[in-house]
């Protein structure tokens, strides 16, 4: 396949190099980049995709997602028109915060990522945490309940993170987050010797956390990755000591922005599948508006813009998560409501994409794979009909989505989302689980 007379965005450099053509193998390879030469001699045959006016980029990577959510936790989501939805969105790779929960007909939370990965079912590469590790009736056990992995010993300690690499994760993932302080919370203590046990066994710990509090003290202890957005006052020292270890910051403000908003402004994408077209339908008010949290997730969402912007301006190594999945942040979508708040924030729309891009694929281990428009990588591309380094919405302007070296036909993705029999769900009267960033009192931001 050769994408013709294309302007490649150097998403590194934040420059564009127009008048190009861009071969890609049989192996789903870039295979050669050079100059525009119309006409030239070479395969008699291969597919070619007219770049004339458009803009070549890599696939984008969500760094926090949920793929067995679909931005309603009382909704079991069928998760293959999930997978699809990110494809259609350009997003080409995800970063999974747990399956262990999940419903994952055909597959399993401990099989998911390699069914998906060896092509089996067709979505975005995935990395997964697989488990969560909390303190019991903490923050993961109101997401997924017994599936979550409760500590409060050290022989817990032992046991959950021995379960959890039994399923041979990409990382772990720890929740040090009290959510101001209504659910039951790990110590200090716990959390440091889980960091430990997970860096004996070879693996990096990302760690779950709201506050300022929280995320100083899982930085001190040692935490490789900071899972969400500081939504509360930054420490001073915090974004130095961030930098001085190399941890990564994921900032996941989208999810913040929904929660912070009236249903009637949540907006749901064109494609979305029936069961989750019919939860928002249903819900006249969000669980915020009903539970009188709306001021303050506010709060913290405006909080937390300021706080990207700091630790950004002060070096931090910051990538694009939206937390996709979680309530009222859909999948694929979300990742572009996620680079325009980074915009809104004050960061350049080179930066944004870097962000979603070559700097996530560098702090997740993946930057000789994908993450450029470069020879001997993976041919996971979007071609756009505006500039990303204009306009970071731009990257909404999908004509081609390559993956694994093949265009997809996003017509039929839609069509193959929107379609068919919603999925089977719970019952009726099952309760609505507690969910991410549930703020329980009116008065529990304030109090901090």
């Amino acid at each position: 396949m050769i994408i013709q007379n294309v302007a490649v965005v150097d998403v590194t450099a934040g420059v564009l190099d127009p008048g190009l053509d861009v071969t890609v193998d049989g192996a789903g390879r870039i295979s050669a980049i050079a100059p525009h030469q119309p006409g030239a001699a070479g395969d008699p045959s291969p597919e070619r995709l007219d770049g004339t006016g458009r803009y070549l980029v890599p696939g984008l990577i969500d760094s926090h997602v949920h793929v067995a959510f679909n931005g309603f936790l009382d909704v079991r989501p069928d998760f293959t028109r999930t997978l699809k939805q990110y494809l259609l969105h350009g997003v080409t790779s995800v970063i999974d915060f747990f399956t262990v929960g999940g419903d994952f007909p055909g597959s399993s939370p401990e099989t998911v990522r390699e069914d998906v990965n060896s092509g089996r079912f067709l979505g975005p590469r995935i990395m997964t945490s697989y488990g969560c590790l909390n303190a019991p009736g903490g923050f993961c056990d109101c997401s997924v309940g017994d599936a979550a992995s409760a500590v409060v010993t050290r022989d817990d300690v032992d046991r959950e993170i021995e379960r959890i690499t039994a399923v041979r994760p990409d990382f772990v993932k720890i929740v040090y987050d009290d959510v101001f302080g209504t659910l039951p919370n790990l110590t200090k203590d716990l959390l440091a010797e889980l960091i430990a046990e997970a860096h004996r066994r070879g693996f990096r710990a990302a760690v779950h956390v709201a506050s300022g509090a929280h995320a100083a003290d899982a930085v001190e202890v040692g935490a490789d990755i900071i899972g969400h957005g500081v939504v509360d006052d930054l420490p001073d020292g915090l974004t130095a000591e961030i930098v001085k270890r190399g941890v990564i910051v994921i900032p996941t403000l989208a999810s913040y922005e929904s929660r912070s908003l009236e249903r009637w402004r949540i907006p749901l994408p064109a494609a979305s599948p029936p069961e989750v077209v019919g939860a928002y339908a249903r819900a006249r008010r969000s669980l915020y508006e009903k539970n009188g949290q709306l001021p303050l997730y506010r709060e913290g969402f405006t909080r937390s813009l300021a706080n990207l912007a700091a630790m950004v301006e002060g070096g931090a190594l910051v990538v694009a998560g939206s937390d996709a999945g979680t309530w009222y942040t859909f999948p694929g979508d979300s990742l572009h409501r996620e680079l325009a708040l980074y915009a809104r924030a004050g960061l350049t729309p080179a930066r944004a994409l870097r962000m979603a891009t070559s700097d996530a694929a560098t702090a997740w281990g993946f930057a000789h794979d994908r993450g450029t428009v470069a020879v001997g990588k993976r041919a996971d591309l979007l071609l756009l009909n505006a500039d990303p380094l204009a306009d970071v919405t731009a990257l909404r302007e999908i004509e081609h989505v390559v993956f694994d070296g093949r265009v997809l036909d996003l017509d039929a993705l839609a069509t193959d989302i929107v379609e068919g029999h919603p999925a089977p769900q719970p019952d009726d009267d099952a309760d609505v689980p507690c969910c991410p960033h549930h703020l329980r009192t009116p008065t529990s931001l304030a109090r901090k």
